[in-house]
């Protein structure tokens, strides 16, 4: 599955953009009044205002296999790097992969991940021009089985690693929509309760383009995009 472009709400915009792009170094594609796109690798990331709540969400980068270490090394210059029991980097062995955590002014729980299974060429310093894509988006609801259920009537996304009732990441390596159940969840490594708010992702799986459109309250719609 590839995420193509994530499209989220903040009552930050002004303080994400010095953030991602003079403070990371992050590509601006497009400024369009208070919206902002970001160019990653082969993924787009935008920002809309949205004053009347203050969303945030949990999504995550992929990043060469070989450059996780510098890549932590390069982001503790510039941010605060979250430690869970001490560490800053986890290990997720079941999935084959490393990474590490911190915050945007948002409040945005950002993930930057390495996996063994992809198998990304690297020849310079790690920098934002590292990134390869966006890799995960959670996606918060009260039921998972049945968000789960809808993904993969509709796409044909397979489940990746689910526990429970509480869990489950479908999609493959190179995406992944990690559903949580918003009731019981906190975001890892934070103490961030997992809430849904407004969200959309274009996305292709199997050949095929969608867009995901996910509201408060488990408004949850997936359309097929016309080739």
């Amino acid at each position: 599955m590839r995420l193509n472009h994530v499209k989220l709400s903040t009552a930050h915009v002004d303080q994400l953009k010095y953030f991602y792009a003079e403070k990371l170094g992050f590509s601006l594609l497009e400024e369009k009044g208070k919206e902002i796109t970001f160019q990653l690798g082969r993924s787009k990331l935008t920002f809309s205002e949205n004053r009347l709540q203050n969303p945030y969400y949990h999504f995550a980068f992929n990043i060469p296999n070989g450059q996780l270490e510098e890549a932590l090394r390069w982001a503790s210059g510039r941010v605060e790097v979250l430690e869970y029991e001490g560490k800053e980097i986890h290990d997720f062995s079941s999935w084959k992969a490393r990474a590490f955590y911190f915050l945007d002014p948002a409040g945005n729980i950002v993930e930057f991940i390495a996996r063994e299974r992809i198998e990304e060429p690297f020849h310079s310093a790690f920098s934002a021009k590292s990134i390869i894509n966006i890799s995960e988006v959670g996606l918060p609801v009260f039921q998972v089985s049945s968000a789960f259920n809808a993904l993969h009537e509709n796409t044909g996304i397979e489940k990746f690693d689910c526990k429970g009732n509480t869990f489950c990441a479908c999609g493959n390596d190179e995406g992944l929509f990690i559903i949580v159940d918003k009731a019981e969840k906190r975001w890892f490594p934070t103490e961030e309760a997992a809430r849904s708010y407004p969200l959309s992702v274009d996305f292709e799986n199997q050949g095929q383009s969608f867009t995901l459109h996910l509201q408060p309250g488990d408004s949850f719609q997936i359309i097929r995009n016309k080739d």
